[in-house]
């Protein structure tokens, strides 16, 4: 939708929808094109509050509580009026997320209108001014079918199953070997959730967020102030899952912020070629991507090595590779769709034939620090 003017929903112009009279009327030029009336739509309230709303420039994750009804709506409109100043109309939307389901962003521009029902309730919202020069006002209605009501306390945009604003740092030990806790940004700081390290069935890592799955709490959202913040977070979090004995405070450094390194074997196989660093020097000991470059070189033996004289991904991985190391994450595996294989005739899936090939790969960690650019140079010979 483009900003609101006037009562129209689409703009002062030839052609756009406005509400009146029972309905929503579709004009074009100076004629009526359609209609939807609404005039027969009832939705019934025993408890109704009415608020204005100021979304501040820039504004994120403001909890609309629903005026402090908390999950017990059945009915919400929101009107949005725009400054004047802000006339590029792209810029004039409001973006909202369910509180339990923030990562799922939605957005809308002049009205949102949601309604529900005592057993289908409308969850409370969080809500986004992405324009970072202009206010939005929001004029709010919000209805309830029964008498229930559940007053919610946002004390720093914080809710029961959602978290914002969070950095990695933010996360300690609580009883070490059994428990992290999170913390809020306060001075002093309050403790957000206690997380009981056997109970914590599943992490995963979405844009800003992590997504726990928690056998006391069920879904728990952590919104994280950046990406950068989110991945090292769920690198800290699996790793104190992997190492429990750990005090968070005690890991140094605490920023993950190194590749994965490669160790490759001396020889391609036992009896195999050296393997050969770009200076065009050798090791009895193997190289290592941390110290020696990241382009190598080897010869391999197709009908030595080969399996009915080809060779596949795995070979090739067990030939050259000894093992990839992480400083946080320990011994990294390498799939064989992250391999990829070029000679020329271009990408191969495995080699038959003798020639000059590459073996390329890029290999990350949890906190998503990528090794890329590894080059390994294969002379296939007979």
């Amino acid at each position: 939708m483009a900003s609101i003017c006037g009562t129209s929903l689409f703009g002062q112009s030839s052609q756009y929808i406005k509400p009146g009279n029972g309905e929503f009327v579709a004009i074009e030029g100076s004629g009526v094109v359609d209609r939807l009336p609404i005039s027969d739509l009832r939705m019934p309230y025993k408890q109704l509050l009415r608020g204005r709303i100021i979304l501040k420039a820039c504004q994120v994750n403001y909890l609309l509580n629903h005026l402090g009804l908390g999950d017990n709506a059945t009915f919400l409109a929101i009107k949005a009026t725009y400054d004047p100043k802000s006339v590029v109309a792209d810029n004039n939307y409001i973006s909202y997320s369910y509180y339990n389901n923030p990562v799922q962003n939605l957005t809308f521009s002049q009205m949102l209108v949601l309604t529900g029902n005592s057993a289908h309730r409308i969850p409370q919202l969080y809500l986004t001014n992405p324009n970072c020069n202009y206010n939005v006002f929001l004029d709010v209605m919000v209805g309830i079918i029964d008498e229930n009501y559940s007053f919610f306390n946002d004390d720093l945009n914080q809710n029961a199953t959602s978290f914002t604003g969070l950095e990695y740092t933010d996360i300690k030990s609580f009883v070490v070997g059994e428990s992290v806790v999170v913390y809020d940004k306060g001075s002093p700081k309050r403790a957000l959730i206690y997380f009981g390290l056997p109970y914590i069935n599943s992490i995963n890592l979405n844009s800003t967020f992590l997504i726990i799955d928690d056998e006391s709490f069920g879904t728990v959202f952590l919104n994280f102030i950046d990406e950068f913040n989110a991945k090292q977070a769920y690198s800290l979090m699996n790793y104190v899952l992997e190492n429990p004995n750990i005090d968070i405070d005690t890991i140094s450094p605490l920023l993950d912020d190194i590749p994965p390194v490669v160790y490759w074997n001396s020889t391609a196989g036992a009896t195999g070629s050296y393997i050969v660093n770009y200076l065009g020097l050798t090791s009895s000991f193997g190289f290592n991507t941390e110290n020696d470059g990241l382009t190598f070189s080897t010869s391999i033996s197709l009908s030595n090595w080969g399996t009915s004289s080809i060779l596949y991904k795995d070979k090739l991985r067990d030939l050259v590779i000894d093992y990839i190391d992480d400083i946080r994450d320990g011994e990294i595996g390498l799939m064989d769709s992250e391999m990829i294989i070029t000679g020329t005739a271009g990408v191969v899936n495995s080699i038959s034939t003798t020639g000059t090939y590459s073996l390329t790969f890029n290999v990350g960690d949890l906190a998503q620090n990528n090794l890329n650019g590894v080059v390994m140079n294969l002379n296939i010979i007979i």
